[in-house]
């Protein structure tokens, strides 16, 4: 598995965005567009996560310089921020439904669990209250926090019906991950997502990128 981060940002109104290079100077870009040799090319997950939610303003030198990390009740986002961009140079994997099965049947009743794919295509459980969500670069997937019997433990996988729902869930957005190259993706809705099978077959057919 070959990965790297970029940084993107993105005007209030969507209509420009820059990538970060490795001199630090910022070029004009499409968002979320594959990586170019120029581009800075991250792997430190610190280093990664410093980006989640940094404010930024041009700068006639670099094009864009840091302006401070936004607030906890900076709801509206008003202005250039950074976007954490995920690049994939070889092939995703399907996520192994046993694996959230196993996830899921291990996770104690009575703790806030995040349960989640991480960016190498497995299930994984976080515990919300000693760890990071927001700026995790390490989440691609993420779904509901839960600590009730209902949907962790032991029990909770015996209800077949809702997990494979939850699976068809996961896969749907481990398939929304790879075409946006964005992190954190939700799980969507199981009403507003194409049959499991179509998702699993897209999954595989999905090109990486190549640096040239």
């Amino acid at each position: 598995m070959k990965l790297f981060f970029s940084v993107d940002a993105l005007s209030l109104r969507g209509n420009q965005a820059w990538r970060l290079q490795e001199d630090k100077t910022w070029r004009v870009a499409d968002f979320g567009q594959p990586l170019q040799d120029s581009d800075a090319k991250l792997s430190d997950k610190d280093e990664v996560a410093s980006w989640v939610n940094m404010r930024l303003k041009k700068d006639k030198l670099a094009g864009l310089k840091t302006n401070g990390k936004a607030g906890v009740f900076d709801f509206f986002m008003r202005g250039i921020f950074a976007h954490v961009i995920l690049h994939r140079l070889s092939p995703a994997p399907v996520p192994n439904k046993d694996i959230m099965l196993q996830t899921i049947a291990q996770a104690e009743v009575g703790t806030p669990w995040l349960l989640y794919v991480d960016i190498a295509g497995n299930f994984r459980m976080l515990h919300s209250e000693e760890n990071p969500i927001i700026a995790n670069p390490n989440i691609a997937v993420r779904g509901e926090i839960a600590s009730s019997a209902l949907f962790i433990g032991e029990e909770a996988v015996k209800n077949s019906s809702m997990m494979d729902a939850l699976y068809h869930q996961f896969i749907a957005g481990w398939l929304a991950h790879l075409e946006t190259s964005r992190l954190s993706v939700f799980i969507p809705d199981i009403e507003d997502i194409r049959p499991i099978e179509e998702c699993v077959e897209k999954i595989k057919a999905w090109a990486h990128e190549s640096l040239l």
